[in-house]
């Protein structure tokens, strides 16, 4: 045999060796490139399910704050108080700043709702009577300009069914 046929023997045992190789290794590779791509997506979706629990837990703090955070409860038991249990919040003693701080108060948190921060459907559990009380009796009732508070009345119109504009409409004066 010449070298040359040795060569072309060589070689093809090679070739012989490298697709009974391949064939033994694809089938694991494919195997392991498939488990990766499922652990990647389980990872995602604990990364998500990760994200949704810290939007949960933040959209819930937010909300306490109505309940617990002092400066909010002084305001509101001061409202309270000087509307007379709430009939009448044009009375003199009722502080515009308190009803200020009331309504920045429930437009940041329609802001963190229009963004993308809360989970708006547990913050209207939490708060739309708030948002409605307030709306309706301190600025549909004209006792605080409400065009700076466009995110309030926006996320207001959303869930009370109310057009929303970027000029916010009143609706009529009850009777």
């Amino acid at each position: 045999m010449t070298q040359e046929a040795i060569a072309t023997w060589i070689t093809a045992l090679a070739t012989v060796v490298l697709a009974i190789a391949a064939a033994i290794q694809l089938p694991l590779i494919v195997r392991q490139v498939r488990a990766l791509a499922e652990q990647m997506k389980l990872s995602r979706e604990a990364e998500r399910n990760a994200e949704r629990r810290v939007r949960e837990w933040e959209t819930l703090k937010a909300c306490q704050r109505y309940d617990f955070d002092p400066v909010l409860n002084d305001a509101t038991r001061r409202i309270w108080i000087a509307s007379r249990c709430g009939t009448d919040y044009r009375h003199e003693d009722v502080d515009r700043r308190d009803i200020i701080l009331l309504l920045n108060y429930l437009d940041g948190i329609a802001i963190g709702i229009e963004q993308g921060l809360y989970i708006e459907s547990m913050v209207q559990d939490h708060l739309s009577q708030m948002f409605d009380r307030a709306v309706r009796c301190f600025i549909e009732a004209g006792i605080v300009e409400g065009t700076a508070l466009t995110n309030l009345l926006a996320v207001h119109a959303r869930w009370f069914k109310r057009p929303r504009n970027t000029e916010y409409q009143s609706r009529p004066p009850e009777n």
